[in-house]
């Protein structure tokens, strides 16, 4: 069975330096950005992705195919962090979840229910680690060219 990660969003946001600097100024910008780091972390690792966000859906689109590995989802009229809570306690494979965030009282919660956690600036690194040199190449994999760029873009390299 494929693993399902359930992510608290703007907790993993705030552990990134970049996308916390461009949450300030352009909150869907940053969401997306993190959807599409989460996105190419899925096809590398083969996992399933919820993000989940405090709030109302915003107006604009966050598209999520129905065939995409990762869901974007608010969690009005709850806090994120209940709205997490309820889909642990709701999953009937708890064993396959992966909580991701840094709040502790959510870490340990899930810990209780036979998830596995890590702390999001544990996943932030995953999500900027350099494939292994024995790994092959396929497709779907970034130059170290296009991988540079995109740490320019995202703040993390000059």
């Amino acid at each position: 069975m494929i693993p399902h990660y359930i992510v608290d969003g703007y907790n993993l946001i705030h552990s990134i330096p970049s996308l916390k600097k461009l949450l300030v100024h352009d909150a869907f910008q940053a969401r997306e950005q993190l959807a599409y780091l989460i996105s190419r972390l899925t096809f590398k690792r083969k996992f399933r992705c919820t993000i989940v966000f405090d709030g109302v859906k915003p107006s604009e689109p966050h598209p999520s195919p129905t065939h995409s590995p990762v869901h974007i989802i608010f969690s009005s009229p709850l806090s994120a962090d209940a709205k997490i809570k309820s889909m642990i306690e709701q999953s009937k494979n708890r064993s396959q979840l992966v909580v991701i965030s840094s709040d502790r009282e959510i870490l340990g919660f899930a810990k209780v229910c036979s998830a596995e956690t890590h702390t999001s600036k544990h996943f932030s690194n995953l999500l900027f680690e350099e494939p292994d040199k024995g790994e092959e190449k396929d497709a779907g994999t970034l130059s170290k060219s296009q991988v540079d760029e995109w740490m320019k873009i995202f703040g993390e390299k000059k």
